[in-house]
């Protein structure tokens, strides 16, 4: 097996330990000399581990099969933060092992939850490693939703549609080259001008980078206690949603609009549309609860609108950004954003969540049952995406809802075990599971804070977060003795 990723993995850790050494600019920018060889002997361990394994196995040409997949997915989700974690430690700031591949695997994930009780006081060094480490989160999981994901076949990934030409190669490596070098062009330039327009509204520019960097990716890391960005005023959540909306939707359509400038180039996707109606139905819901609040009278009406379209556009894009006011939401809001977490972004996003696409075919399904009902001796074909739902891709969403559910169930009792109560062990369920941690602090308000937690908690959170990336049906086919005989 590790003959077949092991070239791979190589070069992603090289790509890792590389990166290790940005963090010394900020050392050195803001005085935090003491950083400085830290990063430095933890970029060169990095990049001499990833030299060992991309120089003692070769890239191999072919495709690859439903087995390399599977086991490059579980593999790269499970060792990454090992290697992203060691930076926490040797700073200083997480020195326990459990807390910093915590920290490591909510970065990576882009999931958002935080060891860090009160991150204003961390040093800018270690703020920034966090927040690039859930930038480059962003991308990998963009590219490997459009290269990698889609030869997986799980939970009808078949049904993806990507906008970039094909040719990308055979081999796993050459597939996510291929997908990155279109993908990380328009993430930078899409990062660089949410930062530039964030400083302009107000942010410092330290702030506006880490901010930015966590809105692409829909991580939600912020560098403020409050996991919000309520401390900045209006005008920055007016800012970030439409770049939380871009984050959340299939960037390669993104990508075909910005080298063509064509908004046909939208036309094929068909889920942008579906994001589009479901937010602005929750918009109207959470407006509801807000007009029928206590403090119903206390804003003006413009201001609970913007924070009813913030609080619809962060909640199902999986970002986690809390606006003004979060901590007094009714408990209807807060289902809201619990429904819409859960359901998350359109496939080839950063966003989790159960995919957007995927509801459509439950809901396609329905109709055609109904159509069936009423016309029993009549063909009604079944498509979503102009492409044709099998029964094999029907079943595969099925499961993964079932699956969804259950471990929802599951991790809730395991919560409940650790001695909270039910409505925080579902929160935190369902916001670390579907990647969105940084709204702990709204669907589950009793939380005191993850530092708090055990170890065996922690643990629990980073397998939660983990599987949740990989949709779980990947670690259960991994993990099952018919797959490993193959």
């Amino acid at each position: 097996m590790i003959t077949k990723v092991g070239h791979i993995i190589g070069y992603i850790l090289i790509f890792l330990g590389v990166s290790e050494l940005l963090p010394i600019l900020i050392a050195l920018n803001y005085e935090e000399n003491h950083l400085i060889l830290p990063f430095f002997i933890c970029s060169m361990f990095t990049i001499f581990i990833g030299s060992g394994f991309y120089f003692a196995f070769t890239e191999q040409p072919e495709k690859p099969s439903r087995y390399d997949v599977i086991s490059f997915l579980v593999i790269v989700w499970v060792c990454l933060p090992v290697f992203a974690s060691i930076p926490f430690m040797v700073s200083g700031e997480l020195t326990k092992f459990t807390d910093a591949y915590f920290e490591a695997t909510s970065a990576l994930t882009t999931t958002g939850s935080t060891m860090m009780a009160n991150s204003a006081l961390a040093p800018k060094t270690v703020l920034f490693w966090r927040s690039l480490l859930q930038w480059m989160g962003g991308i990998f999981i963009f590219v490997l939703a459009v290269a990698i994901v889609p030869l997986s076949s799980i939970g009808g990934s078949e049904l993806f549609r990507s906008a970039l030409p094909h040719g990308e190669g055979e081999g796993l490596l050459a597939r996510i080259k291929f997908t990155l070098k279109p993908l990380s062009f328009i993430y930078v330039s899409l990062s660089f001008l949410c930062m530039i327009l964030l400083n302009f509204s107000g942010m410092t520019l330290f702030d506006a980078m880490s901010t930015a960097m966590a809105t692409l990716s829909s991580g939600g890391f912020t560098n403020h206690a409050n996991f919000g960005v309520n401390s900045f005023g209006n005008m920055t959540e007016f800012l970030l949603i439409p770049f939380m909306f871009i984050a959340a939707t299939n960037l390669t359509f993104h990508w075909s609009f910005m080298t063509s400038g064509k908004l046909r180039s939208y036309q094929n996707d068909r889920e942008i549309w579906y994001f589009i109606v479901l937010v602005a139905a929750a918009s109207v819901l959470i407006l509801f609860t807000l007009l029928g609040g206590e403090n119903a009278t206390s804003t003006s009406i413009l201001k609970k609108v913007g924070t009813a379209v913030f609080t619809a556009v962060s909640a199902l894009s999986t970002t986690g950004f809390l606006p003004d006011g979060a901590n007094s939401m009714s408990l209807g809001a807060v289902l809201i954003c619990a429904i819409l977490i859960a359901v998350g972004g359109a496939m080839g996003s950063s966003a989790g969540g159960f995919k957007i696409l995927r509801l459509k075919v439950l809901f396609r399904q329905a109709d055609h049952e109904i159509s069936r009902l009423a016309h029993p001796h009549g063909i009604v074909p079944m498509r979503v995406n102009d492409q044709s739902v099998t029964s094999s891709i029907l079943n595969s969403v099925w499961t993964l809802l079932f699956l969804y559910l259950s471990s929802i169930a599951a991790f809730s009792i395991c919560y409940a075990l650790f001695g909270y109560d039910m409505g925080v062990s579902l929160g935190l369920s369902i916001a670390n599971l579907f990647s969105a941690g940084a709204m702990t602090g709204l669907i589950a308000q009793d939380f005191l804070g993850y530092s708090g937690m055990d170890y065996a908690a922690k643990w629990l959170t980073s397998f939660i977060m983990i599987i949740g990336r990989l949709e779980i049906i990947a670690l259960l086919i991994f993990i099952s003795p018919s797959f490993r005989k193959m």
